[in-house]
């Protein structure tokens, strides 16, 4: 099934792309007549999340902290877009404004929830061969996570290859970056995939729980965690 950009954006943003992309005839008439995709997101319980680290971030303090939330994994220039905007927000605080630190988080909700998992399940689950890089562009392997520079805090904010202009996750963790991802968008994005690899997006959903990147931290809604970022002092900035 061929399935375009603006298709695959508009509807697996809202989580619904399980339905489109693998067609709603079987689903409607698993559900008698009712088009409706029966997905369904396990409420998280505080025994099945860190929930205590999680709030350890949300409550840093600092006179100066910005909350990105990413929807779709946008890539400009072979880059996520949403390193590259917290990058170039931390490097305007520290060496334009002269504001000094600034913390950042990303919080990882939709399609974008890819950006959080390791090499081995981009391998077996083919994010930059499939369907989800089919639409988006990704590379075969998360390259947007691993740093392109030696992280080396004397660089020259102008070095082309230095920390400062590395436009990676591990760059921006180095300085202090956060990033959340999504249950509920997981749950949804894995039914996606289950649904095109034929095997059960519990199966699927299991696998992605323990294969997150160092330092990105499963919460249970990421919509509810940009809540708690602002509620705690975070300004947010919105890629979509």
């Amino acid at each position: 099934m061929s399935v375009s950009r603006k298709d695959f954006l508009s509807t697996a943003a809202a989580g619904l792309s399980v339905a489109v992309l693998a067609g709603t005839t079987a689903v409607a008439a698993a559900t008698d007549g009712d088009e409706r995709a029966p997905i369904h997101f396990h409420i998280l319980k505080p025994s099945e999340f860190d929930q205590s680290l999680m709030m350890q971030k949300l409550t840093a303090s600092g006179d100066h902290k910005q909350v990105f939330q990413s929807v779709t994994p946008l890539i400009i220039g072979g880059w996520a877009s949403l390193y590259i905007h917290m990058q170039n927000s931390i490097n305007a605080y520290q060496f334009s404004l002269g504001l000094g630190k600034l913390l950042t988080l990303g919080v990882l909700i939709g399609p974008s929830i890819v950006l959080g998992l390791n090499d081995a399940m981009w391998t077996k689950y083919g994010f930059g061969t499939g369907v989800i890089g089919q639409a988006m562009g990704l590379s075969a392997t998360n390259t947007y996570y691993k740093a392109a520079s030696s992280l080396d805090p004397s660089a020259s904010p102008d070095d082309p290859k230095g920390m400062y202009q590395d436009w990676t996750a591990q760059a921006v963790a180095k300085r202090g970056g956060q990033f959340f991802v999504c249950h509920n968008a997981m749950t949804a994005v894995a039914m996606l995939v289950a649904m095109k690899m034929k095997s059960k997006t519990e199966t699927v959903l299991a696998d992605w729980e323990k294969n997150l990147l160092p330092g990105f931290q499963m919460v249970p809604a990421g919509v509810a965690a940009v809540q708690q970022a602002q509620e705690n002092g975070w300004k947010l900035f919105s890629i979509i």
